[in-house]
């Protein structure tokens, strides 16, 4: 099943675990989380492909330093990481199995994504019990677009 999420504007960060999570990060995790099978307990492998990841919180941050250098919490360098973009979803969905994020483009990345998670799935013993191949890109007219396939079990 694949799932296609599209907004006209990144989603203000939510509260939570997570504090500073880049608005991004929320999208995938929504594509994900409503893409999701019913897999029995949390090795579940999570691969994302985006060259745009958490760029939104990476200019806040820079933005934020040239206002006030004092004022820039380190929790928000950890939102700015690019693999937040997966690790958001792992988190909140208790997914324990590997993550992995491939910064490029969707159109190329994507083949590789599936190509990785087949591995993960097929590796003696797998690596994980299913694989979301989730994408995050931003259209030429700006509309913010994750989309999640799943592969292996319960899919």
């Amino acid at each position: 099943m694949t799932v296609r999420i599209e907004r006209s504007a990144p989603l203000p960060a939510r509260r939570g675990v997570v504090r500073y999570a880049d608005p991004a990060a929320w999208l995938v995790l929504d594509a994900i989380a409503e893409a999701a099978p019913a897999v029995p307990g949390a090795a579940v492998g999570l691969i994302g492909v985006s060259e745009h990841a958490t760029l939104h919180t990476l200019r806040r941050c820079a933005a934020d330093r040239a206002a006030d250098p004092a004022a820039l919490s380190p929790l928000r360098f950890v939102a700015a990481s690019p693999g937040t973009l997966v690790g958001l979803a792992a988190v909140h969905l208790g997914y324990t199995g590997p993550s992995l994020l491939l910064t490029m483009p969707p159109a190329l990345g994507r083949p590789v994504a599936v190509t990785i998670a087949q591995e993960w799935l097929r590796a003696g013993p797998p690596a994980a019990r299913a694989v979301a191949v989730a994408t995050y890109e931003v259209s030429a007219d700006g509309t913010h677009v994750a989309e999640c396939t799943w592969l292996g079990e319960g899919r």
